[in-house]
């Protein structure tokens, strides 16, 4: 349920443009990654080498995203689209995935699907994303289930418009 919940409050956030509360889903460590395709059938697997369609590593990464998105320095996204994220069934510790490199992390994946209207158009997203989530235990506080890792995969790569982190 935990894992459930944190998954559906990002893409709340994201649709709602609370970037900071989603900020705070986040480990200081945090690594957001949309790999490209690298033919019809294989995905990219190294962002410092290959290419990526987004690739932001460390918080402070995504806390310059989301500065430029509210300080609307990036043309890109002006004016900003509006989203609708429509997540699948969250699986948790799926067949394949890695296991867990400690009790503390869990990996999960879920189906997505977002719509998008905006200045180009209406459109629709989709993917997958696979996540690896760690309990973060803060200045005493209760362990909070945060996000370390998400790397999105986009099922197409024939893009017609502009995509940001918060489309994914």
């Amino acid at each position: 349920r935990d894992v459930a919940r944190l998954l559906a409050h990002e893409a709340h956030c994201l649709d709602r443009k609370q970037w900071r509360e989603w900020l705070d889903l986040y480990t200081e460590d945090a690594e957001f990654w949309a790999p490209a395709w690298a033919s019809e059938e294989e995905l990219t697997n190294d962002p410092a080498n290959e290419l990526s369609m987004l690739y932001l590593r460390g918080r402070g990464a995504l806390a310059d995203r989301v500065y430029r998105l509210e300080a609307r320095d990036s043309l890109a996204t002006v004016p900003m689209d509006r989203t609708a994220h429509v997540l699948g069934q969250v699986l948790v510790n799926p067949p394949g995935a890695q296991p867990p490199s400690g009790t503390a992390e869990v990996n999960a994946s879920v189906s997505w699907i977002t719509h998008i209207y905006g200045v180009h158009g209406v459109a629709t997203l989709g993917g997958y994303s696979d996540y690896v989530l760690r309990r973060d235990q803060t200045a005493g506080a209760q362990a909070t289930l945060r996000i370390a890792r998400k790397r999105v995969v986009l099922i197409g790569d024939r893009l017609e418009e502009p995509v940001d982190f918060y489309h994914l």
